[in-house]
């Protein structure tokens, strides 16, 4: 085929057509599906992160309220107290050891709660504050990221590893 215009089609220009079809037929099947809210107790939760549990159930943080909260996919929901006041939950994630690890980011603390509710806390001296994000790495530790201390922390059978982050210009 010889292009009419002295210009040749960019590749953008020939696969737009097929690019708009494909996000129209996509937000169509989004349309179909069926979306379900489910209210939190506290109202003040200020809910953040969510995480499969290795229960089946899905397990948040409330940061506002200072609780860490679990819902069935029936939607059933229950609460647990972090026994730090104004703490600060941000982030949950399933832990090697079968419990969920979760950072306080406001009391510089990492805590550890049970699929039945028991909480354990865990002071970081070192860390300097705000403990952010929180996984479970592939040697079986948990790793996070220190926000206010520019250090990324490791937690091996609860004991607490200080790395510091270096600058790349020094």
């Amino acid at each position: 085929m010889i292009p009419t215009s002295d210009r040749v089609p960019s590749r953008w220009s020939r696969y737009g057509l097929w690019t708009v079809l494909f996000v129209l037929i996509g937000c169509s099947r989004l349309q179909a599906q069926s979306i379900t809210e489910y209210t939190v107790p506290t109202a003040s939760g200020f809910l953040e992160w969510i995480t499969s549990g290795p229960d089946g159930a899905l397990w948040f943080c409330e940061a506002g309220a200072g609780k860490i909260g679990r819902i069935t996919t029936s939607g059933t929901i229950t609460e647990y107290t972090v026994p730090t006041a104004n703490s600060f939950p941000v982030v949950i994630t399933p832990g090697p050891d079968g419990a969920l690890w979760f950072t306080e980011w406001s009391a510089n603390k990492i805590g550890r709660i049970t699929t039945s509710g028991t909480i354990t806390e865990y002071t970081l001296p070192a860390i300097g504050g705000g403990p952010g994000g929180i996984i479970a790495g592939p040697d079986g530790a948990l790793w996070f990221t220190g926000y206010n201390g520019n250090k990324i922390g490791r937690i091996d059978h609860h004991v607490w590893h200080d790395h510091r982050v270096h600058r790349a210009d020094g």
